[in-house]
């Protein structure tokens, strides 16, 4: 058999596919060096390992589910669909992107698996790695002698390899193929770690429309479950909220702990997390990696970031969705926020919270939440346990809407300058030979350790919102923000928004901090977490919308109480600004 089944141009060349690979069976060969499907404790050479950090899949598989007829498509580099460990899960419907005409070497015997070039979104270099690793952390196949497992090891995949054409349409392309096939699309991607505000391509509205179809028309009515990684940049000081894309209703934003349940380094903060699942530490050679499939039909031990948490996260919604076939989009992370495991308790950050209001189960909600992880590390064995009999809330019919209810301010924001030493310029400064650059930056990233995400910010500018009685709205699943901040005489744009600290504040005294003073930063000339950093100024706000996941289950009034508050200080002394106007929109039921 050739192999010589790939583009003109491309470095990598396979095998052909056959309809009926040799079947094998027995225990998968690196099983036991899967810690996140369970950690037992420390492995050879890992000796900083807690038991039990992992997403409690055993259960499940063991009570018969293994996501059998569950879809999951993978938005990524590529998909090796001829991986041994992978291929037995792949079925139709991937589309390769890429501009290549030629294809050498195609063989109709697939299985009906491939039916041409654009169904066959394989890797091209030896780089192109990383779709094929989610892939095997979702769905790499059980039980066959060979390789690893993934969180759903029968659930089907398809690949969709947008990040190897570069074009905004095939993005958007993706997000809605084949929405009454696909049930999960995970997106273990995101837009440059670098502390800017990321309004999504080509523009909020087309993305959110995308978005919106696949909630309201997708699995025939149901709702396509749209799973996100959460950003790698913390080490850089970016914030999870700061990225519009990941920030959107409806979408499962997910985080990354180490195998001691403490959040990885590199994972990003936000108000708009839902859970995290385990991963690489990546500053701790004292701790694993996570091992998956790679290209050229091989396997990797060392992947890492919030890009090994999502597809996890992913092949958890999977089981559920095999246990409950009914459940919605909005079901979703509302069964995947309350079965969440609270970690890190004594320096979480956490807060424990009730809804004054009973839930569709006719019970009350109590659950808790951190800037850090969310609402806890996925739990797939009580998630599936609660999927098995959840009482739907419904789908994108029955969401309720209040809004966008907008305020004027027009006002000096505070400087409560914590951070004395301002950006130098609006020109990039290396942190290793520019004193000020260096300083400033360490002061910021200080201050992100040491926050208090869940307080509204000491001495800041005030500005409220009094919702009117006719909002309803008795649980709250998601909230929009949308402000603009401009320079101080009023006119253009904040000279520097990474100077400010923002936070909206609930009737029930409930903080999202949207906003945190953080450094912009060039990542195109430094490596991962480097000290050779390029410090820059960070660009306007301009009706950027803050998308929140924090006041789940909140309801919009308490009491007589209708007042939501948008508290907003600079930190950082120099470069004043004013806030110009702020609305928010509540969605629930």
């Amino acid at each position: 058999m050739p192999a010589q089944l790939g583009w003109t141009n491309c470095a990598l060349k396979y095998p052909r596919p056959q309809a009926a690979p040799v079947s094998k069976a027995g225990a998968d060969t690196y099983l036991s060096l899967q810690w996140h499907l369970e950690n037992t404790g420390p492995l050879p050479g890992f000796p900083s390992m807690k038991a039990g950090e992992d997403l409690r899949v055993k259960p499940v598989w063991n009570a018969g589910l293994r996501g059998e007829g569950i879809r999951v498509a993978v938005l990524d580099d590529g998909l090796e669909v001829t991986h041994e460990d992978l291929w037995p899960n792949v079925v139709t419907g991937s589309r390769n992107y890429r501009t290549e005409a030629g294809m050498l070497g195609l063989s109709a015997s697939s299985g009906g698996k491939i039916a041409g070039l654009h169904d066959f979104p394989m890797p091209c270099s030896n780089d192109d790695t990383h779709g094929t690793s989610v892939a095997g952390l979702i769905a790499a196949r059980d039980g066959n002698g060979t390789g690893v497992s993934g969180v759903a090891p029968r659930a089907q995949l398809v690949g969709l390899n947008i990040l190897a054409s570069n074009f905004v349409a095939d993005t958007l392309d993706a997000l809605s193929r084949d929405l009454n096939r696909n049930h999960v699309y995970n997106n273990s991607w995101g837009p440059t770690d670098n502390g800017h505000l990321a309004t999504p391509e080509p523009d909020w509205s087309s993305y959110n429309d995308t978005l919106r179809n696949g909630l309201k028309t997708g699995r025939n009515g149901l709702g396509a479950i749209y799973v996100f990684s959460g950003g790698n940049g913390a080490i850089q000081t970016d914030y999870s909220s700061l990225d519009g894309g990941v920030s959107a209703m409806g979408i499962v934003n997910v985080c990354a702990t180490n195998a001691m349940g403490k959040r990885a380094p590199y994972s990003e903060r936000g108000a708009n997390l839902t859970v995290c699942a385990p991963s690489a530490d990546a500053t701790d050679d004292q701790q694993p990696e996570v091992t998956t499939t790679s290209v050229r039909n091989d396997y990797t031990h060392t992947f890492n970031g919030t890009s090994a948490s999502a597809p996890m996260v992913s092949g958890v919604i999977a089981l559920m969705l095999q246990a409950n076939p009914k459940l919605t989009w909005r079901d979703v992370p509302l069964i995947l926020a309350r079965t969440a495991r609270k970690v890190d308790e004594q320096d979480g950050g956490w807060r424990d919270y009730r809804s004054p209001l009973g839930n569709a189960q006719g019970l009350y909600d109590v659950l808790h939440y951190s800037h850090h992880y969310g609402f806890g590390v996925a739990n797939a064995d009580a998630a599936v346990r609660l999927a098995r009999n959840w009482k739907s809330v419904g789908g994108s019919d029955t969401l309720k809407t209040c809004g966008p209810y907008t305020t004027t301010v027009n006002a000096a924001i505070p400087e409560t300058g914590i951070v004395t030493q301002q950006a130098a310029s609006q020109t990039a400064k290396n942190t290793k030979n520019d004193t000020q650059a260096r300083t400033y930056f360490g002061a910021l990233y200080q201050l992100s350790n040491t926050l208090d995400y869940q307080m509204a910010p000491a001495n800041g500018l005030r500005s409220a919102v009094e919702i009117p009685a006719e909002c309803d709205i008795r649980h709250i699943e998601h909230v929009d923000v949308k402000v603009t901040v401009t320079a101080a005489d009023g006119q253009g744009t904040h000279p520097n928004t990474g100077d400010l600290q923002m936070a909206l504040q609930s009737p029930l005294g409930t903080v999202s901090t949207l906003m945190l003073p953080h450094a912009c930063t060039d990542l195109n000339t430094a490596a991962f977490g480097a000290p050779e950093l390029l410090v820059e100024r960070c660009g306007g706000l301009n009706n950027f919308t803050f998308g929140v996941r924090r006041h789940l289950e909140e309801p919009v009034a308490s009491g007589g109480n209708r007042r939501w508050e948008l508290v907003t200080a600079d930190r950082v002394q120099g470069g004043e600004g004013q806030l110009k106007d702020w609305s928010i929109t509540f969605y629930g039921r």
